[in-house]
């Protein structure tokens, strides 16, 4: 079968996001219809000092309930990953990162959305003033806690949010490896 949409139809637009319906024939005839949120993209950034990793507490109202995950956040059209990463760093927990390493994209939810997530590791990062943006990040914790605990909250279910699953069992394989 080929997957060539034969109709799209706007749903709605929101403040960042296109709800989208696109409606495909099976190799029967048969109409069959997906939902889609188009997204601009995001970028996730683990930041690591020694053998400590920085965290944010946020609220996600979505869930309706406070996670604990990498600092995270979409790209403004046309913005490179890497800028919005040192942006996105900066902006929740006060660090402006020194090196950062791409680890590569990571599509979120692929059978809703097409968001892609840019993963990145950053070391010897600056501490410098806050810039929290939206009421989300201006109520937020900021957590500082080794990778060893970080990993055990993986394991408990204390952390679930998948980016932050990923970058964090990403710097525990490097640091494996002897490459972190």
């Amino acid at each position: 079968m080929k997957w060539v949409p034969e109709r799209r139809e706007r749903i709605a637009r929101g403040l960042f996001f296109l709800f989208e319906r696109l409606v495909f024939a099976d190799g029967d005839g048969k109409e069959v219809i997906r939902d889609i949120i188009r997204h601009p993209g995001g970028v996730s950034v683990l930041p690591i000092h020694g053998d400590q990793v920085t965290l944010i507490r946020q609220y996600r109202a979505p869930l309706d309930r406070w996670l604990l995950e990498t600092p995270a956040g979409k790209m403004n059209p046309g913005e490179d990953p890497e800028v919005a990463a040192r942006r996105e760093c900066i902006e929740e927990v006060g660090l402006e990162p020194g090196e950062l390493i791409d680890i590569g994209p990571m599509e979120s939810s692929p059978g809703f959305t097409d968001e892609i997530i840019h993963l990145f590791l950053a070391f010897d990062a600056i501490p410098t003033d806050i810039d929290p943006d939206g009421p989300e990040e201006h109520h937020a914790e900021i957590v500082t806690m080794s990778l060893a605990e970080a990993l055990h909250a993986v394991d408990v279910g204390e952390i679930s949010d998948s980016k932050t699953r990923v970058l964090l069992l990403t710097a525990a394989r490097r640091n494996d490896a002897g490459t972190g």
